[in-house]
């Protein structure tokens, strides 16, 4: 998952529209983590699917029932949703492609968020 620029726009745009939290690793591959309510969450997520992808899946979705809040993670074809601890950051953030995995790792373990980055490196979904 390749991220462009054009995409990448659009990603901060609609994370401050939705009011949703998130960080994406540019390059290969590409993983975009989305923190917030259930129903942003997967209207991002449903928003990210309609820019054409070569491959784009989910691959781990948590929402917490009583703040009904929702977390998604999108690894180059793979989406994954995390808990509404909203560990994250607030806003938007970006990784480019120079920062790897080592650094997204390092954003998810400050968050507490460890078990996207697991699910993130799945090979088989």
């Amino acid at each position: 998952m390749f991220i462009t620029g054009k995409k990448r726009k659009k990603m901060r745009e609609w994370s401050a529209e939705l009011a949703v939290d998130g960080v994406v690793k540019c390059g290969y591959p590409g993983v975009v983590v989305v923190q917030g309510e259930a129903r942003a969450c997967d209207e991002f997520v449903r928003r990210l699917r309609g820019l054409g992808w070569s491959a784009m899946s989910v691959r781990l979705a948590e929402d917490d029932e009583d703040e009904e809040n929702g977390d998604f993670v999108l690894n180059g074809s793979d989406k994954f949703s995390a808990s509404a601890s909203r560990g994250l950051r607030r806003g938007w953030s970006e990784i480019g492609e120079d920062g790897g995995m080592s650094a997204l790792a390092t954003v998810l373990r400050d968050a507490g968020l460890d078990r996207f980055m697991s699910a993130a490196l799945r090979q088989n979904v």
